[in-house]
């Protein structure tokens, strides 16, 4: 190589290093517990809505129950499930190795006991046999879905891109994995009971406001429930411009008034607004025992609000579930060179040093290839050997797109990313404007949710509602029985909510 071409080279590489990227707004959607088999496994047998190449089943993935019986993935999974799977850090970890959670006292090499991340490797054939320990049946755990079954997330995934060995950041439910996107640790946290602003430490939200960029946080039902235990969210609760309802989003999205950074929080329960023709006031988080359907109709109409909307050139839209929520998967997740981000240890010697089961994750943007599948990270995607795509790859991403630094956890240092696969020199013209119609909910549908007894969880959620905005009222959430009371509560108290 000449001095010449040197100084070109030089040049070019300066020049890429350096390039601007094109996304200017991203949006995070995170739906709530099903594992990437349940929802996506069925790709594998092409058509229309399929990709064969896609890693998921091939009917002959299976588990034995406590009897022996072999049970085996089918294609049959129910818009609204039988029940809701185990998925709390002790029922994961039974599927993920096929042991029996004992007392920590017990002595044993069983990774359900000390939870080592090493004397044992994952086979992923307890699903059956804890969800009978726990009282099922383990059939509903099985359950997976036909692509032509779930046509919104079959479509994005063949149009953008889908990420086939995406896990999540902890073994284990909800709020934990929840604070790994937005902070890339869960804080020592196993659990769901985190009481409002308990956790202190950096959110991406607070680092992007500190350099100048805007973000924005939409919600439909209980905001405590969903990210108040976070302090900084808390700080900002009451800030119209950062944390508001989910009809706003549509009014943005239309106007052009997108945050650098959106966080999108489906709901989990009724809602009064059952005249809205975008919700119907049904829930839309996909969590079991939740209907499938009504996700989609979320999903889809968030797409079509950010593909008709006038910065779609300069979106990207992330797609991903919190965690697997029981539901079978044949990957067993990464265990080798995964960080714990911050050096605490929970009660019971978890070390967070071993990823939880995979999810489906689509990332939408003009700027990716269509039908682009993305399997393990490739080594440009890679800070170290070991990395792998998990929620904490959100937050790194995004700090790449916006060309800052911050070390937020050991987490995040180590997670891949995923900014290259922005790669078009021009954006798409071919994108969906419009995806399949959902066909309305049916009265009986209707009446069915709303008439069902509430749930322990939703009787706590009234309690701490209650506590927080109505502090002095004795009376305050007494007579809720049913969601359609719990609907004609929130009516009320979302008077008192960001709109």
């Amino acid at each position: 190589m000449n001095k010449f071409t040197a100084l070109i080279f030089l040049f070019l590489v300066v020049q890429l290093a350096t390039k601007e990227s094109p996304i200017k707004h991203i949006v995070v959607l995170m739906m709530e517990n099903r594992s990437f088999d349940h929802m996506l496994g069925w790709m594998t047998l092409g058509g229309q809505y399929g990709n064969k190449n896609v890693t998921g089943l091939t009917g002959n993935e299976c588990n034995f129950s406590l009897n022996g019986t072999k049970i085996c993935v089918q294609p049959n999974a129910q818009d609204c499930s039988a029940y809701d799977p185990g998925h709390g850090p002790q029922t994961t970890t039974e599927r993920i190795f096929n042991c029996e959670y004992k007392s920590q006292d017990s002595k044993s090499d069983n990774p359900c006991v000390n939870h080592s991340s090493l004397k044992q490797q994952p086979n992923m054939q307890g699903f059956v046999a804890a969800a009978q320990r726990g009282g099922a049946d383990g059939l509903t755990e099985m359950s997976s879905f036909l692509p032509q079954d779930i046509p919104i997330l079959s479509t994005l995934a063949n149009e953008f891109a889908l990420f086939d060995h995406y896990f999540v950041s902890y073994p284990g439910c909800t709020n934990p994995n929840r604070m790994f996107v937005h902070m890339g640790t869960c804080d020592g946290c196993v659990a769901n009971e985190q009481e409002r602003g308990q956790i202190k430490n950096t959110t991406l939200q607070e680092v992007l406001e500190n350099n100048g960029l805007s973000w924005k946080y939409y919600y439909e039902d209980d905001p405590v429930e969903w990210f108040l235990w976070i302090e900084y969210f808390n700080q900002n609760f009451n800030n119209t411009a950062k944390v508001a309802q989910m009809e706003q989003f549509y009014t943005d999205a239309q106007n052009g008034n997108l945050a650098n950074y959106t966080f999108i929080n489906p709901t989990e329960t009724v809602r009064p607004n059952m005249n809205n023709t975008r919700s119907f006031g049904l829930p839309n988080d996909q969590h079991p025992d939740h209907s499938v359907k009504e996700g989609e109709r979320l999903m889809k109409n968030v797409y079509e609000a950010l593909r008709n909307g006038p910065k779609w050139n300069e979106t990207l839209f992330i797609i991903t579930y919190d965690e697997h929520g029981g539901f079978y998967d044949h990957v067993p997740p990464p265990q080798e060179g995964v960080p714990n981000p911050d050096g605490k240890v929970n009660a019971e010697g978890f070390n967070f040093d071993r990823l939880g089961i995979r999810v489906p994750t689509i990332v939408i943007s003009p700027w990716i290839e269509k039908g682009l599948l993305i399997k393990e990270p490739q080594q440009q995607q890679k800070p170290f050997n070991t990395s792998q795509f998990e929620h904490s790859s959100i937050i790194s991403t995004v700090m790449k797109i916006f060309n800052l630094e911050y070390n937020f956890s050991k987490r995040t240092e180590w997670a891949a990313t995923f900014d290259d696969i922005i790669n078009r020199t021009s954006p798409r013209t071919d994108c969906p404007t419009q995806l399949a119609y959902i066909p309305p909910p049916t009265n009986f549908e209707i009446a069915r949710i709303y008439s069902r007894n509430v749930k322990p969880t939703v009787v706590s959620k009234v309690k701490r509602m209650c506590k927080e905005f109505k502090p002095n009222d004795p009376n305050c959430g007494k007579n809720i029985k049913t969601f359609r009371d719990y609907a004609s509560f929130l009516e009320i108290e979302m008077k008192h909510l960001p709109s």
